[in-house]
């Protein structure tokens, strides 16, 4: 009869619910918020940050772990687990395969645009950004009255490469105006209309990059004066190659 009820009261131990505490373990992923569900008494809870959790629950029971980026888990509540209070499970992060991915390059889209200042920000070509470290700040002569003066710029102009940076800088400026110029004309307007042979519009191109008076209609985006300005350009070039033959 003592044994009976022994096992009676073992029995109705084992069926009592209790608060079981747990850890969610994941190597590369996030273990806050994934979703713990007791299937059988239909308690649920849910992860904190570092993955810990807390749910009601007895021997036998069988809870269910789910998260969008984990891979989907179940796991019994066994006698030990029960015993000593506490779950550690184990979870794998999902693998997501894409079909197709697709680079856009957005080249308008800065700080600005995206509202985080409220100022127009100073774009820098690739030379200019080269060429900044090589210049003394405000910031920099305010240091030399405390005798620190960044070494970069006295460098730079110790090895001749602040001359370099500044002739590419210049190169740059040429190429971006030719860019510009091309986008206004294709090599028909130079050839039908304005007479230049074929084999010479490229060269015509850069020779009239060079004129002053034609960069500020570049710089200004003012095509029709700079049409009339190339179509000058034009006249006194075929009259070199004129007496260039």
């Amino acid at each position: 009869m003592l044994l009976f009820f022994y096992s009676l009261f073992i029995h109705a131990q084992d069926m009592t619910e209790k608060v079981i505490n747990g850890t969610i373990i994941c190597d590369s992923n996030s273990v806050e918020g994934v979703h713990v569900l007791n299937l059988v008494n239909e308690k649920s809870t849910v992860t904190d940050r570092n993955g810990h959790f807390s749910i009601i629950a007895k021997q036998g029971d069988l809870l269910v772990f789910s998260a969008v980026h984990l891979n989907y888990w179940r796991k019994s509540v066994k006698e030990n687990d029960f015993k000593t209070g506490f779950l550690e499970v184990t979870m794998t992060p999902k693998e997501v395969k894409l079909n197709e991915v697709v680079l856009t390059e957005y080249t308008k889209i800065n700080a600005q645009e995206l509202g985080i200042i409220n100022y127009k920000p100073k774009a820098y070509t690739p030379a200019e950004r080269k060429l900044r470290p090589t210049k003394i700040t405000q910031m920099d002569l305010i240091g030399l009255m405390a005798f620190r003066l960044p070494l970069d710029p006295l460098l730079y102009w110790a090895t001749g490469r602040t001359k370099m940076l500044k002739n590419d800088l210049k190169i740059e400026k040429k190429e971006l105006l030719l860019r510009k110029l091309n986008d206004w004309n294709d090599n028909e307007f130079y050839a039908n209309q304005l007479k230049i042979p074929k084999e010479f519009v490229d060269g015509f191109k850069y020779y009239i990059i060079y004129d002053d008076e034609l960069m500020s209609y570049l710089q200004s985006n003012n095509k029709i004066k700079g049409n009339f300005r190339i179509s000058k350009l034009a006249t006194d070039f075929l009259i070199y190659l004129e007496e260039y033959e």
